[in-house]
Parts: C-alpha cells; sequence; structure tokens
C-alpha cells in the first residue's frame, strides 16, 4: 500500500458459504477507531429522515439543477426549515452544489457534485438491501419484543 493511501474496509463474497453467498468485511489497521469514526460521520450525513428524499430526488432529476421549491413539492411532509438545513448540511459536506442567481425573487437551484453522485451506488446496494431483508429485519425486531413482553421486561 502506497504511504498515504487508505484501505479500511474490503470487501470479499463467498459464493461457496452454507447458505449461500456470504460476506466477509476484513479490517486493516489505520490506528485506533479511524474506521469506525469515518464511517460513523458518512453515516452523520446521510443517515437521517430527510438526507435520503432529498438525495433521491437529486438523483431523479438526473443531473438537471432542481429549484427548492421543486424538492420541497416532491418530499411530502418536509417543511421549509428541514429542507433548508438538509441542503446546508449536504452542501457543507460537498454533496450538493448550491447555485444563487442575483435576481428577484431569488432563484436557487442545487445539483449533486461528483462527489454526491459517488453515493448512488451505496445507497442502490442499502436499497437491495433492504428490499430483500427488511421484512426480515421487521419480522426479527417484532418476535424479540413479543420475547421481551412475555418476560415482562420493559420493551
Amino acid at each position: 500500500m502506497q504511504e498515504g493511501s487508505f484501505s479500511c474496509y474490503t470487501y470479499q463474497m463467498d459464493t461457496i458459504g452454507h447458505r449461500g453467498a456470504s460476506a466477509a468485511f476484513l479490517r486493516e489497521d489505520l490506528g485506533p477507531c479511524t474506521c469506525h469514526r469515518r464511517i460513523r460521520s458518512t453515516l452523520d450525513v446521510i443517515a437521517n429522515k430527510w438526507a435520503v428524499p432529498v438525495f433521491v430526488e437529486l438523483v431523479r432529476a438526473k443531473g438537471e439543477p432542481l429549484r427548492f421549491t421543486q424538492l420541497a413539492r416532491a418530499i411530502p411532509g418536509i417543511t421549509q426549515k428541514e429542507l433548508t438545513k438538509q441542503l446546508r448540511e449536504m452542501e457543507a459536506a460537498g454533496l450538493v452544489l448550491r447555485k444563487v442567481y442575483p435576481v428577484v425573487p431569488p432563484k436557487v437551484e442545487y445539483t449533486l457534485t461528483q462527489l454526491g453522485w459517488s453515493l448512488d451506488p451505496v445507497l442502490d446496494a442499502l436499497a437491495r438491501w433492504a428490499a430483500t431483508y427488511g421484512n426480515v429485519v421487521a419480522d426479527n425486531q417484532a418476535r424479540f419484543m413479543e420475547r421481551r413482553k412475555a418476560d415482562g421486561a420493559d420493551p
């Protein structure tokens, strides 16, 4: 590995495992908690209530800029304050480009940056995983809560 290069987790696919395909993540030593901090800081940006809906709308625009009002209309339930906050966080992280036009009324457009587009396959993989295993997770959680309730424990 070259000096200054980054390698944290690698993904290996074993297609001969006894349960079909299984994945293993291998951690290379980069010092205490470096990998965890990087993953956590990424999740802090993309794993909140409004990040994924905003991201999805920007992806659906296929690179065309979207105005604030277009985004607000496309995302049910989001308030102007929440959308503003989310777009600022994504802009601060370098995922979204904000272009302001000097006109009255103000015209502001948003597009994904190259860095933002790099998340598309990551979120696509997460969506495929959720489609495959989401019901299994929900069933497991329900059974867990039933067991806790039967044991007399607080949920």
